[in-house]
This record gives structure tokens, sequence and C-alpha cells, in this order.
């Protein structure tokens, strides 16, 4: 009974701690940059155009207004950018037994997302510290790389094209902003970005034989799940 009371004196005390020491409006905008790391199927290799994605960079702006000390509006905008894993292309041609002794040369470019969100953010804590919590929606616009295979010991060659695919997707997270001087904030940033993208692609492969195969259009699907771990410059408004 008695640490039931102590849970509740503690909460009471937070509680009037966050509606009384918070600022009354928390707004603020922010440059954020830092690592963005793939999950799923975005970190892997289901068919040699869809290549897996290695841990990269984002970058972004961010703004939030607020109703009261708690509840805000916030706009993201930004990018995060994912190099291809080449040598896992390598080692997925040589499980077929065909290219197991042969070598390969593979070009690629990177996956480059750029994306809007807006949304509800939740936000509490004191006059030097606040926890910023989010779930946005909008719009990502994800480019699938081109790659180019070739092989160093017969004729084989594989193209995809770099396509574009444009759908909804969610951004969530949590931010904590330590105030330093004035006005000015450091943010620390941990979110999550998800989106299912549709992709056209358009394949040529030419065979060791020398014959160039018809080019081949298939439509498929690739989700897209990072996390973005990073810090930002807060000015609070």
């Amino acid at each position: 009974m008695k640490s039931i009371k102590v849970l509740l004196a503690a909460i009471s005390f937070f509680s009037t701690s966050v509606l009384f020491a918070q600022l009354a409006h928390p707004h603020f905008i922010s440059l954020n940059a830092g690592s963005n790391i793939p999950f799923s199927e975005y970190g892997e290799i289901d068919s040699l155009s869809n290549a897996g994605a290695n841990p990269g960079i984002y970058y972004s702006f961010e703004a939030g207004a607020y109703f009261s000390k708690l509840l805000g509006i916030g706009l993201n905008i930004g990018a995060f950018n994912n190099s291809i894993d080449d040598q896992g292309i390598i080692d997925q041609l040589k499980s077929d037994f065909r290219f197991r002794n042969s070598t390969f040369d593979v070009t690629s470019k990177s996956w480059t997302n750029g994306y809007i969100m807006v949304g509800p953010y939740f936000s509490f804590g004191s006059q030097r510290f606040i926890v910023d919590l989010k779930v946005l929606g909008g719009i990502i616009n994800s480019e699938r790389p081109f790659i180019n295979i070739q092989s160093n010991d017969d004729q084989y060659e594989f193209n995809s094209a770099a396509v574009n695919g444009t759908s909804f997707g969610v951004n969530y997270g949590m931010h904590f902003r330590i105030q330093l001087k004035g006005k000015f904030a450091l943010r620390i940033n941990g979110e999550g970005m998800l989106t299912k993208q549709e992709f056209e692609e358009k394949i040529t492969e030419t065979l060791a034989s020398g014959t160039l195969q018809a080019e081949k259009r298939q439509t498929v699907t690739r989700e897209i799940s990072v996390l973005n771990l990073g810090v930002g410059l807060i000015i609070n408004l």
C-alpha cells in the first residue's frame, strides 16, 4: 500500500512539473542529420535488380507548431541515401553453378529516398529538457538505382535501369531536446521510416553465348524500412 502511495505521488509530481515547468508553447524548427540503418527486405537481396541497401545517411528539416504545452503539429522534409551491397550481388551470382568460378565487376548508384511528412507531436518535459513523440504520414519518393554487372571471364552482362516509385509512408519516433543557450537546443533523434514502393523493372541481359535477351519489364514491390539515428540543431520559437 505504501509503495502505491509513493508511485502515485511520483506521478503527480511529474505531471505537475510537466504542466508548470515546460515551455508554454514549445514551437521549434530544426536541421537534422545522421546515420540511416536499413531493415527487413530493404537491406536484403531478392533479385539482382532489387539489391540490398547498405547503411547510409539521412538529413532533414523539421518544424513544429503547438496548440498547448503538450500537443502540436509538425512538418518533416528530408531524404535518406543508401549505397548498393555490390558484394552481395556477386555472392548471389556465384551461388549459381554456372558462375561459381567467375569474377564480376558491379557498377551501381545509390538508393535515394525523399519524403514530406505531416502529423501530430506530443511533447513533455521542462525548460531545459523536452521529449518529443511523433507519428507522421505523407509521401515518400524512392529511386531504385541503376545496376550494371559484367563478367570478366565471358560475355555475360546484366543491366537494370533506375526507376522511381511514389507511395504513402509513415514516420514515427522520439526526439530529446537539450537546451543550450538562448533559443538554441541540441536534439538527439531516433525515428523510423516505413513505406512499400512499386517499381517497374526494366532489365536487359547478355548471356555467356553472346545472345542479347529481349528487355524484360515486370512490376515488383519493395518494402523500404529504415531507422534514422542522428542529431539536430533546434531554434525554439
